[in-house]
């Protein structure tokens, strides 16, 4: 089977246009024929109001409050609804210009997946990673929705295949390559900031350890380029709201919300998160607005100092409550999904591609082989995640990078079955 997965991976074509064209088909497949017809998750049009803020921009009004457009909210990054105001102002308002665009960053997303297999462990490795990114729920999931999901992995998965060929030349373009791909990444969602960040400190770690030269300019870069991405959009924030906000607020909110989510009737399925979940933790913002005389989400301002300040409060009052949260979080960000078969299905995939990760660390650690520029960005976003609201679809930006991680661990367990049949 290794043999002919070689043979395949040696005689393609071009074979990240391939994977590429996998991904786009799988995608277009999933979005404009089978999406209608499927019950396994609910289907809703715009269930975050991304298109009507695509719209808002279209028309001039700016990132708009949903409630009331003449005002400018930011409880959203921009970059998405920016795409959809761009693609609205070239085609008209129509849902599925939204959906086809994200049709062909899958196909991408797929292919740096590929690329990122292939230099690190192999063009076989490579070709599985790609193949099972093309093809896995998590990525399918949120190609026909209008969601940040799909965008956002594109970018994680840009910047680990920039960090990847960093940490084999680092240089002033690949450091401010990793420091934009994260950066625009952290303006889909703001989750991604920290991705260079830790990056550059862990490459720092490793440079020292090995006793390799550090490129101090190429880390520079980095933290250039992430400043010219993004602080004009601070810049905004302040000028709109007199306010430092770096991306989105809304982060006391969700640390908050992250104790619903981490009690034991959820995260064991015994009640759906994104029902009863979400219905428990609206009311919690509710009464605890309502405790104050105050009207939950009736002035944006006002609802991110009330939550902010809630959110110190019982971190301060309740640190071992805390713990335990991050912790639950640590596990629920692989399954924690709407319903028990589907959080079933992520969760076992999940489970297995870290049990064939496992493996290729193992087999490869005694190679010059470095795998910490593809875990780390994976551990640094569950941590994040696990800090405030870690739910199964926050993963959906990780998966990529874990394929190739699995798909090194397998072509390895192949290559273990493969040498005794040699030898014979």
């Amino acid at each position: 089977m290794l043999k002919a997965l070689e043979r395949l991976a040696n005689r393609l074509p071009r074979p990240h246009l391939v994977i590429f064209a996998v991904g786009l088909l799988a995608s277009l497949l999933v979005t404009f024929v089978i999406w209608q017809h499927q019950s396994a998750v609910i289907r809703a049009d715009d269930p975050y109001f991304f298109s009507l803020l695509g719209k808002h921009i279209a028309e001039g009004r700016g990132l708009a409050q949903i409630t009331d457009p003449s005002l400018p909210t930011m409880r959203r990054a921009p970059v998405y609804p920016g795409l959809i105001a761009l693609l609205y102002s070239l085609g008209g308002v129509n849902t599925n210009l939204v959906r086809l665009l994200q049709c062909f960053v899958s196909g991408a997303t797929a292919a740096l997946a590929y690329g990122i297999g292939a230099r690190t462990f192999s063009k076989s490795a490579g070709l599985l990673a790609g193949v099972a990114t093309a093809f896995h729920p998590m990525i399918l999931r949120y190609v026909p929705d209008l969601q940040v999901e799909c965008l956002l992995t594109f970018f994680m998965t840009l910047m680990v295949w920039c960090g990847v060929r960093f940490i084999h030349k680092p240089s002033l373009p690949w450091g401010a390559a990793v420091g934009g791909a994260g950066a625009l990444g952290s303006l889909v969602k703001g989750v991604l900031v920290l991705g260079p960040p830790v990056f550059a400190v862990w490459f720092l770690v490793s440079q020292w350890r090995r006793k390799r030269p550090i490129h101090f300019p190429s880390l520079v870069a980095m933290a250039l380029a992430m400043c010219v991405v993004i602080f004009p959009w601070t810049a905004r924030n302040y000028q709109v709201s007199n306010q430092f906000v770096l991306i989105s607020t809304n982060a006391g909110g969700e640390f908050l919300r992250g104790y619903v989510f981490a009690q034991p009737k959820y995260y064991l399925l015994q009640q759906r998160p994104y029902v009863e979940g979400e219905l428990e933790a609206n009311q919690m913002e509710i009464d605890l607005f309502a405790a104050q005389g105050l009207v939950w989400e009736r002035d944006e301002a006002e609802t991110e100092r009330v939550l902010s300040k809630a959110a110190k409060e019982k971190l301060v009052a309740e640190p071992g409550a805390f713990v335990r949260k991050c912790f639950i979080g640590m596990l629920t960000f692989w399954y924690e999904l709407t319903n028990r078969p589907n959080s079933a299905l992520v969760g076992s995939l999940a489970l297995g591609a870290w049990v064939l990760a496992l493996i290729g660390w193992r087999s490869h650690r005694a190679e010059d082989r470095p795998l910490w520029p593809l875990v780390v960005p994976i551990v640094t976003l569950n941590l994040l995640c696990a800090t405030l609201l870690a739910l199964g679809r926050y993963s959906a930006p990780t998966i990529p990078t874990l394929m190739v991680l699995a798909s090194g661990g397998l072509v390895a367990l192949l290559q273990r079955f493969q040498k005794p049949a040699a030898t014979a």
